[in-house]
C-alpha cells in the first residue's frame, strides 16, 4: 500500500466531496458550478455573494455530516467498549481517540464531541440560510458576528482537541476534517463580514424584485383581496 494511504478511511470521501464543493464555490469555479438549472431556482447564485452563501453552507454541511459520523462512532464505542470500528494504523486510529473515555466528551457538559459539533454547524447553517433569504434585514450583521465569534471560540476548542490527540498518541481523521470545516466556516464568515455593506452585498437584493402580489396570491391559494383603490374604481 502507498505510504500515507493506509491512514485514509474511504468513509471520509462523501464528507470531503461536500467540503471541496463548498470551497470551490468561493473560487472563480463558483460561477461554473452554479449550473443554469440551479440558477433558475436560486437566481442569487449569479452573484458573488450568492455563491459565497452557497459555498459556506456546503462547508458547514460537510462539518455537520462528519460530526454526525463521529457521534455514531462515539455511540458504537460505548456499545463495544472501545474496539476497532473504523480504520486503524500506527498513527491514524479514530477508535482510540473517539473511544477514549477520558477525552471523548465535552468537559463539565458530558456531551459527545460529535453532538457538540453538530450543534455548532447547525447554528452556522441557520445563520447562513436566514441571511441568504433576507440579506438586507437589520439583523444580518448580528448573524455575521455570531458566526465569526462562535468560529473564533471554536478554534480554541480545536486546539484543545488537538492536544487531546497528542496525549492519546493517535489522530482521528474524521475529527480532523470537522476541525478543517470549522476553520473554513470561520474564514467564510470573515469573508461575509468584509463583503457586508459593499456593492457585492447590494447586488443580491437586486437580482429579482419581490413580487408582493404574487407572494400574497401563493399564500392565499390564488386569491388576492382587492385594494382600496380598486374598490373605489
Amino acid at each position: 500500500m502507498v505510504a500515507g494511504l493506509e491512514c485514509f478511511d474511504t468513509n471520509l470521501i462523501p464528507h470531503i466531496g461536500i467540503f471541496a464543493l463548498g470551497v470551490a464555490m468561493f473560487t472563480p469555479l463558483g460561477a461554473t458550478l452554479a449550473l443554469p438549472a440551479l440558477k433558475s431556482k436560486w437566481e442569487s447564485l449569479d452573484t458573488k455573494l450568492g455563491q459565497s452563501f452557497a459555498g459556506l453552507l456546503l462547508i458547514c454541511l460537510s462539518g455537520f455530516t462528519v460530526s454526525a459520523h463521529t457521534l455514531w462512532m462515539h455511540n458504537k464505542a460505548q456499545e463495544m467498549g472501545g474496539g476497532s470500528f473504523c480504520s486503524a494504523g500506527t498513527v491514524c486510529d479514530c477508535a482510540s481517540v473517539i473511544g477514549n473515555a477520558d477525552w471523548n466528551t465535552v468537559p463539565y457538559l458530558g456531551l459527545p464531541w460529535g453532538l457538540a459539533g453538530m450543534l455548532v454547524f447547525a447554528l452556522f447553517m441557520w445563520a447562513i440560510i436566514t441571511m441568504a433569504k433576507e440579506p438586507t434585514a437589520e439583523w444580518v450583521l448580528n448573524n455575521i458576528k455570531i458566526g465569526t465569534n462562535v468560529g473564533i471560540l471554536g478554534i480554541f476548542v480545536i486546539l484543545y482537541l488537538m492536544y487531546a490527540e497528542f496525549k492519546i498518541g493517535k489522530i482521528c481523521q474524521f475529527c480532523t476534517l470537522a476541525h478543517i470545516a470549522h476553520v473554513g466556516a470561520t474564514i467564510g464568515f470573515f469573508r461575509l463580514a468584509n463583503m457586508y455593506g459593499t456593492s457585492d452585498w447590494a447586488s443580491i437584493s437586486s437580482v429579482k424584485p419581490v413580487d408582493v402580489v404574487a407572494k400574497e396570491r401563493r399564500k392565499r391559494g390564488g386569491y388576492v383581496a382587492p385594494t382600496q383603490s380598486n374598490e373605489e374604481e
